[in-house]
Order: C-alpha cells, then sequence, then structure tokens
C-alpha cells in the first residue's frame, strides 16, 4: 500500500471511494453527483488543502481529506474526511493508513493531526486506537437557524 497526494485530477475516484464509505452504514449519507462534488472541490479549495490517498497498486482504497492550519503551537493536520473502502476494514489498513499520514507530516515538521467524530461511531474506537484522544475542555457547537431568540 502506498500513500499519495491527490488532486484534482482524482476527483472521480475520491468522489466514487468517499461515497462507498459513507454511504454505507453507520454513516448512511445521501449525495448527490452535484453536491460532493462541490464538496470535495471545498476542501481542495481551502488554504493549503491537503488530499492523501491510499492506493492498493492504482486502486485508491482510502482518502485523507483535510488541510494544514497555522497555529500558535505550530502547524496541524485538519482532517475533514477520513475513510478506508469497506472491503479494506477490520485488516489493519486503516490503521496503516494512519502511520503512512503520521511519517509523511512528520517528515514536514507536522506533529499534530485534529478531527472531529461521532461518539457512538466505530471510528471513535479506532481514534483512540491509533493515539488521538478526546479535548475534554472543548464542546462541538451547532447553530442549525431558525426562530431568532
Amino acid at each position: 500500500m502506498e500513500l499519495r497526494e491527490l488532486s484534482k485530477e482524482n476527483i472521480d475516484a475520491i468522489k466514487s471511494v468517499f461515497l462507498q464509505i459513507f454511504s454505507a452504514e453507520p454513516w448512511n449519507d445521501t449525495w448527490t453527483d452535484e453536491q460532493l462534488r462541490l464538496y470535495i472541490l471545498e476542501l481542495m479549495g481551502n488554504s493549503n488543502p491537503l488530499l492523501l490517498g491510499l492506493y492498493d497498486d492504482e486502486r485508491l482504497t482510502g482518502i485523507a481529506l483535510g488541510r494544514i492550519k497555522h497555529w500558535y503551537t505550530g502547524a496541524e493536520y485538519w482532517i475533514d474526511e477520513f475513510g478506508i473502502l469497506p472491503e479494506y476494514q477490520k485488516k489493519g489498513t486503516g490503521s496503516d493508513f494512519m502511520r503512512k499520514i503520521k511519517e509523511f507530516l512528520s517528515d514536514r515538521d507536522i506533529k499534530k493531526i485534529t478531527l472531529l467524530t461521532d461518539r457512538t461511531f466505530p471510528a471513535f474506537r479506532f481514534y483512540k486506537k491509533n493515539g488521538f484522544y478526546e479535548k475534554d475542555e472543548q464542546v462541538f457547537m451547532v447553530y442549525e437557524g431558525g426562530t431568532h431568540t
């Protein structure tokens, strides 16, 4: 398995892998082709985008879509989306991908990775197993609009 940087030339492969991962349990996301294309292009258009793929020969099997953020403590990799094709899950592929990402970042003097996940999904246990921890003092907040209070 090989880690490669992804670009706009890979958008069709990224969309295909994304749909196979996030249309399945436990996410059950429903994306239109246009919504997904725009979302991925937005991720690619961020300042300092870093989109990484895990390849089995020439087949894209995993994605890490994010960006480099510069912070007072140094640069960090903020992952917006991370996933492995279902048939590669539970075989150590995700952990191998994360290890390769950490090595890639370390070579660029980036030591921190941040992300959000749902505590009730298997991904939560995966990240904990791979060295991530919860920041007790932080909370994820949402405003969905509607009535003004």
